[in-house]
């Protein structure tokens, strides 16, 4: 089986890609059975100063800890929520119980943690450089 690769020639085809990283991109969230309910989150990428930034915070946070080897599934848990709450820079209106819900990096952990079909959605686009690639 062959696999066809594409050649770059010159790196800084990538250049933008920070950038892009940094304005973001928003996601369409759908339904469970993949209908979409109006409501798009705007989301930077693993690259973005957002990202890295809390991502700077929770390794220091370990690290500071001292006793490193007691890292358990929650933290781990706990750790993506608020990398992915930090990912996100806004939102379409979103209601929540009868009220709006607005943008906050709590209220991102409380949807997340609520609604895991949202939270695999961003998790999915936030967490990988293609999709903040300009097609050519």
């Amino acid at each position: 089986m062959t696999t066809k690769t594409q050649k770059i020639n010159d790196l800084s085809a990538f250049d933008g890609l920070k950038e892009a990283q940094e304005a973001g991109i928003d996601i369409e969230i759908k339904d469970p059975s993949g209908q979409p309910i109006g409501v798009s989150i705007r989301v930077a990428g693993p690259d973005s100063e957002r990202q890295r930034k809390v991502m700077k915070a929770l390794t220091n946070e370990r690290i500071n800890n001292e006793d490193l080897s007691t890292a358990t599934a929650e933290d781990i848990e706990v750790n993506t929520l608020k990398i992915l709450a930090a990912s996100v820079i806004s939102w379409s209106p979103i209601v929540l119980d009868g009220s709006d819900l607005p943008y906050s990096e709590e209220n991102a952990i409380r949807l997340f943690t609520r609604f895991p079909f949202i939270r695999e959605q961003i998790e999915r686009k936030a967490g990988k450089r293609t999709g903040f690639m300009k097609r050519s």
